[in-house]
């Protein structure tokens, strides 16, 4: 059986250094092969796209499925949720999680 990869926002990052993660934010600026993700709870990530050039994001918010190392993440792949996705939902369901990590962990 594979380990769960836990979706987390910002705030909890440096619990998952080298760790594979899932966060969720609003799709920003555009920098080389980098695109600046602000979370679902107002942080900013720096996501490395070298290895999914090929493919783009068809929506203004994504969950990326990465690596989270030296305060980047490595994007393995992606999900576009919808533009209207409910970031203060997401919010309440992520600190749920990490309350209760026996339960979604």
């Amino acid at each position: 059986m594979s380990s769960a990869t836990p979706r987390i926002n910002f705030k909890y990052l440096s619990e998952f250094e080298g760790k594979t993660i899932r966060i969720v934010g609003k799709v920003g600026e555009k920098q080389g092969n980098n695109v600046i993700l602000h979370t679902t709870d107002n942080g900013q990530v720096i996501v490395d796209r070298s290895n999914n050039l090929e493919k783009n994001y068809q929506t203004n918010n994504v969950e990326v499925l990465g690596v989270w190392n030296n305060n980047q993440l490595s994007e393995l792949t992606f999900f576009n949720l919808s533009d209207n996705f409910d970031f203060d939902t997401h919010n309440q369901m992520i600190d749920l999680s990490m309350k209760h990590k026996e339960i979604f962990m």
